[in-house]
Formats: structure tokens, C-alpha cells, sequence
């Protein structure tokens, strides 16, 4: 029996994990309805994947960018299962639920444990106690604040209002530091950590939030990985039936032609009746200007520094006397220039052979642009001075790479949610043409899957319809 006719055709840009989400999940739509769909991707690399990008050297298996994913978007599983990849999934290893903040000259640990946490000397006196008020402090919809409902906080400011100052500096900006790679006084609350916002809105304490969940039994969204690196991801939707992959073919421009497209790559111009756009900033901010000026415009106000990843391997003597840990990030004003580092041997096996303790720091950021621009040999030696300093390893490296993002992770600054929904007035009128990957509504690599797919969808079922 011959296949029906294609009902259209869906490009998309980028192969990235956002993209190829959306490609796989118009591919589910399109067989659900019984229909053809031509579904394209374009992607300028010369392999699938974005900054979900793992390779192996010295029977090490390095990941230059995301080191994993949370377990939190039914999507992302159902995609992991449709690609076969179920029982490659990954667990941490037990250890990796210990981490620590380097702060006062010594690594202290974020301690699950009230008792421990006291202990470790994150926060003083003072700080503790502000900290255990936190259940007493009014909402911002109870009116207790300077601020006015439904205004966007800074991470800084939320933490500071509902934990203290103390608690905002030493606890929650490093965190932030190692999620954004920002300042927490330069990141909006509601979109960098909107759990935390929803917590209050539906609790009226964080803590009470917490205890909520622990007695719902609800445990938390689990970190996790494939036995095969990161990429195993992309590489897997690339390979499914369906869907069309052309690497090494840059996409420069997409006009609106009437009710269709035109895609302007290195090999051409090539016509769509849907569009996918899941390509980084700024590059996306580009694509876009040809679709809506007034939307790139507001896409070129969102930052996106650089960032260097540099791994370091020892033996495993080297770093006896160090805790297993998922490794540690650093408070600022310590004089370290390192934002973080994990310790990949002691978080997901297989990541290095028996003996080998493998590390990975990470520098750059809108904290400090500069460090991602040094030269290899000038970082590879700052992130020895500084392990020997915060972790104690004193021994020169069986192994060393350096990556380099020039455009790494989107700064959601204060005032994103009404950036976004200005970007989205912009854009829905404009049937036909949809804005994934991580510039707008999570940089994590599961939220980024989730807004692909959800782009996916919409895009296959205007066209099937």
C-alpha cells in the first residue's frame, strides 16, 4: 500500500536537543493521525546533539556541556522510551546527594540534615536564626513586602525576603552561580527558579512547601544521564524513522512567504509550510528578525556569555582524601575564579576506568566573561591553582580538555516573564512558525526537550488539520 502524500513540510533548525525533540514529537502526531508529514531537520554542526555533546579520549567519557538532565518532564521520558533508551538510563551514585559550597577558605557541606547544616559554618548565628523564621514570614500576596504582587524579583531578593540576607549570599547565590552562571541580584526568580516562586504562592513558606511534599512522599526530581554520555539522547531521535537530519547546513535567514516559509541555508533556499526555530541565542534572534522584528529585538536583550569547561584527570591517589561528592561550587568574593566543579568519577559511574579521578570546572558566565576567553595553557593552570586550593589536589593531571561555548546559558534577568510575553504577542499571530530551545522558558535540558516537543505538536497538528 502506497504512503499517502505529505501533508506539508516542517522545517527545523537546529539539532539541538530542543529541536529534534520537536521533530520527534511531530512525527508522533503525524502517525497518530494516520497522515504523512515531510519533517527536515537542519542543523549547522557536523553532528546532532547542540551543547548535549559528549566525547570520548584516554577511555574517558567527557561531557562539554550538560552533565545530565532532571527526571521532571513526563515528555522527556516518553521520548527516552520511543528512542529505545529505557534501560540506559543513569542514576548518580549515592554519594553525588553530598555537595558543598566553597566559602571562608574551606568546603562546606549543603547538608540535607538542620543539625548538619548548623554545623558546617555556611551560615552564622544570626543567618541560622533568620533562617528558621522563614515559615514566619508573610507572602508576597499577604502584602508584607516593598515590592507589589505579580513584580518580578531577583533570586537575590526573593531569597533575602523569605531567608535572610545571609541565607541569599551564601546559600542561594551559589547555587545560582551554578545553574546560570550569574549573579542571583541578575536573575529572576520567577523564571530561573520557578518552583521556588510557586512553593510560596501555594504554601506561603518554603519550608512549609517542603514538608508538604515529604509527607506526600513526593520525592524530588532525580538527576540523571545515559551509560553512554549526554548525546546518546540526540543520536538516538536523529536515528528514528520520520525524520530527515542534514548536518553541516547553516541556517542564515527564514522569511514569512504568504501563508509558507523560506529557509535560506548554505546549501540553498528551501520552502516550509512550518517552521521550528531551535537555534541558540543569539543566532536565534537572527532567524527570527526575518519572521518579526519587534520579537528579535526583544531576543537580543537576553544575554548569553561564554563559557569554558575543563576537564582534569588524576590518579585516583590524588584525591584520597577527598569526600565522594558531586563536587562543590564557590561563593563569590573568594578569590577563585572557578564558578564550580564536579566530580564526574564520584557522580555516574563509567565515567572514567578504576584509579582515575575525573573533574570538571567550570569557568565564565556573566560573573567572569574574561575566563572563558583565556587561552588553554593559561586555563588548564588557573583550574589547578584553584583545585589545589579549594579541593587539596596537589598533583599534576594524567589528562586535561578545554571547551569552549561561546554563547553558553541564557540570563534571565528581572522582567523576563514580561519579556517573554511580549516575544509570544509578537510571534502568535504568525501561524505556522514556532520558537523552542532554551532562550525563553528553562535552560535545563529536560525543560528544553519539553518546549520543543510541546512546538513539535502544535506545529504537525496546523498542518494535519
Amino acid at each position: 500500500m502506497s504512503e499517502p502524500p505529505a501533508a506539508g513540510r516542517l522545517m527545523v533548525v537546529g539539532g539541538g536537543p530542543s529541536g529534534l525533540a520537536a521533530a520527534w514529537k511531530a512525527s508522533v502526531e503525524a502517525d497518530r493521525a494516520g497522515a504523512s508529514l515531510e519533517i527536515v531537520v537542519l542543523e549547522a554542526d557536523d553532528q546532532v546533539g547542540g551543547k548535549a555533546r559528549t566525547e570520548h579520549a584516554a577511555d574517558l567519557l567527557i561531557e562539554t556541556g550538560p552533565q545530565g538532565f532532571l527526571d521532571d518532564q513526563p515528555v522527556l521520558r516518553e521520548m527516552i522510551d520511543a528512542c529505545g533508551l529505557k534501560g540506559e538510563v543513569l542514576a548518580p551514585e549515592p554519594a553525588a546527594n553530598r555537595r558543598y559550597i566553597y566559602r571562608g577558605g574551606k568546603l562546606r557541606e549543603l547538608s540535607r540534615s538542620p543539625l548538619a547544616f548548623a554545623r558546617s559554618g555556611l551560615l552564622g548565628p544570626l543567618g541560622l536564626a533568620r533562617l528558621a523564621m522563614e515559615p514566619l514570614v508573610r507572602s508576597r500576596q499577604d502584602g508584607n513586602t516593598e515590592g507589589v504582587a505579580g513584580e518580578d524579583e531577583s533570586l537575590y531578593d526573593f531569597a533575602a525576603r523569605r531567608m535572610g540576607r545571609q541565607a541569599a549570599r551564601r546559600r542561594i547565590a551559589p547555587v545560582g552561580v551554578g545553574i546560570f552562571a550569574g549573579a542571583a541580584r541578575k536573575r529572576s526568580a520567577a523564571a530561573a527558579f520557578p518552583r521556588l516562586v510557586a512553593m510560596e504562592r501555594a504554601y506561603g513558606s518554603l519550608f512549609k512547601a517542603m514538608r508538604a511534599g515529604r509527607r506526600r512522599g513526593a520525592p524530588p526530581p532525580g538527576h540523571r544521564t545515559f551509560l553512554e554520555g549526554i548525546q546518546s539522547l540526540p543520536r538516538a531521535v536523529a536515528a528514528l524513522p520520520g525524520i530527515e537530519v542534514r548536518c553541516n547546513q547553516r541556517v542564515t535567514a527564514i522569511e514569512r512567504r504568504g501563508k509558507a516559509f523560506t529557509v535560506t541555508s548554505s546549501a540553498g533556499d528551501v520552502g516550509a509550510d512550518a517552521v521550528v526555530a531551535a537555534a541558540d541565542l543569539p543566532a536565534a534572534a537572527d532567524l527570527v528578525d526575518g519572521v518579526s522584528a519587534a520579537a528579535a529585538g526583544e531576543l537580543r536583550q537576553i544575554e548569553s556569555p561564554p563559557m569554558a569547561v575543563v576537564h582534569t584527570a588524576f590518579e585516583a591517589g590524588a584525591a584520597a582524601h577527598i569526600e565522594p561528592a558531586y563536587g562543590f561550587l564557590v561563593a563569590r568574593g573568594e578569590g577563585i575564579r572557578m564558578l564550580g566543579c564536579q566530580y564526574e568519577t564520584a557522580t555516574f559511574r563509567g565515567r572514567g576506568p578504576d584509579g582515575t579521578f575525573l573533574a570538571r570546572s567550570l569557568f565564565g558566565g556573566s560573573i567572569d566573561a574574561e575566563a572563558a576567553d583565556l587561552g588553554d595553557v593559561q586555563l588548564v593552570d588557573l583550574t589547578l591553582r584553584e583545585l589545589r586550593r579549594t579541593a587539596g589536589i596537589d598533583a599534576e593531571p594524567t589528562w586535561t580538555s578545554v571547551a569552549r561555548w561561546p554563547h553558553a546559558i541564557p540570563q534571565y534577568a528581572p522582567g523576563h516573564p514580561q519579556r517573554v510575553a511580549r516575544i509570544e504577542a509578537a510571534l502568535d499571530p504568525i501561524a505556522g512558525f514556532h520558537l523552542a530551545g532554551n532562550a525563553l522558558h528553562g535552560v535545563g535540558l529536560s525543560r528544553a526537550i519539553a518546549v520543543g516537543a510541546e512546538c513539535g505538536e502544535s506545529a504537525a497538528r496546523q498542518l494535519l488539520n
